[in-house]
């Protein structure tokens, strides 16, 4: 009696049912919410990372006092959180000098806070998945934008926003004016805004869009001047990296000393954190696919048997 499938078939499709099966359990993979907050439709191309200068003078302290915010008048490298209701857009701070003890007249100031993480670590997110790169990127994995949200690494002064803001796009001008004390809103000015790196995982890289390491020379890169500039990193590994977790650690520096000019203070510390997935060796793939077939012969020749 003839199979009903041939097995020429089986031996193809198996290593893909294979490979499908396993995807899910060897790789975390943030999956998007559909009944989620935020706008309808795909990303808008303002949705990714910015440079604040931090507006508030003062923190709400215990008993309706203030305190002074160790974060004042410093670079602040921020999220944009965009929601379908576009009055609940807001920006986080990520990495920002906070405090975590002490008296009023004697805070303990970190140089950090507890929300120093991309993905944010309340979102339950996995780190950001790097995926096979092309052209200078060949025989990579690479961070890329994709729908999930912290995949723009775009980074804009917010002072950006206000030219789409202008058009009348109602979502950008909510995220500018997102708090009340336009907390975010205050230029940079002169200011040569710089990435420092900190601390990376060995076998991760951070490149501009030309595959050129930013840091093969240095531990700080120019980023953009003023208040008007874009720029994208792209975060890579070989493609022969073990699967795992990387990350990256950063912060903000102006570095425009030119003519006796006083920087603008520099930000806390914050990190990337990406995850390179394991990928099943083919051989393994193949033979689980032929030991499937095997079964699956083996159970028809039963079955002719039996009738």
């Amino acid at each position: 009696m003839r199979l009903p499938i041939p097995i020429v078939g089986l031996i193809l499709a198996a290593p893909l049912t294979v490979l499908t099966s396993l995807a899910p359990v060897q790789i975390a993979v943030a999956q998007v919410d559909e009944n989620a907050p935020g706008p309808s439709g795909p990303k808008p191309e303002f949705e990714h990372f910015y440079v604040g200068r931090d507006g508030r003078q003062f923190s709400p302290g215990p008993g309706g006092t203030s305190i002074a915010n160790p974060n004042y008048d410093r670079l602040t490298f921020l999220f944009s959180h965009l929601f379908e209701e576009s009055t609940n857009n807001h920006f986080h701070s990520i990495g920002a000098y906070s405090i975590t003890g002490g008296t009023p007249d004697n805070p303990i100031i970190s140089p950090t806070s507890t929300n120093n993480r991309i993905p944010e670590l309340y979102t339950q997110q996995p780190p950001i998945t790097l995926v096979p790169g092309t052209g200078v990127f060949d025989n990579k994995y690479i961070s890329v934008n994709t729908e999930n949200e912290y995949t723009n690494l775009t980074i804009r002064p917010v002072n950006t926003l206000v030219d789409i803001a202008a058009q009348g796009d109602i979502q950008a001008q909510n995220l500018y004016n997102a708090t009340s004390s336009q907390r975010w809103q205050g230029l940079l000015g002169d200011a040569e805004i710089a990435l420092q790196l900190v601390s990376i995982t060995p076998g991760l890289g951070v490149a501009n869009s030309e595959g050129v390491d930013l840091f093969a020379s240095s531990d700080t890169y120019t980023i953009g001047r003023g208040d008007n500039f874009s720029f994208t990193p792209t975060f890579y590994t070989a493609s022969s990296a073990p699967a795992g977790n990387y990350s990256a650690q950063f912060r903000l520096w102006d570095v425009n000393t030119a003519n006796g000019r006083t920087p603008i203070a520099q930000s806390g510390t914050f990190n990337f954190d990406f995850q390179v997935a394991q990928v099943p060796e083919p051989s393994t793939v193949l033979s689980i696919g032929v030991l499937g077939v095997l079964a699956f012969i083996g159970k028809n020749r039963f079955k002719v048997k039996a009738n």
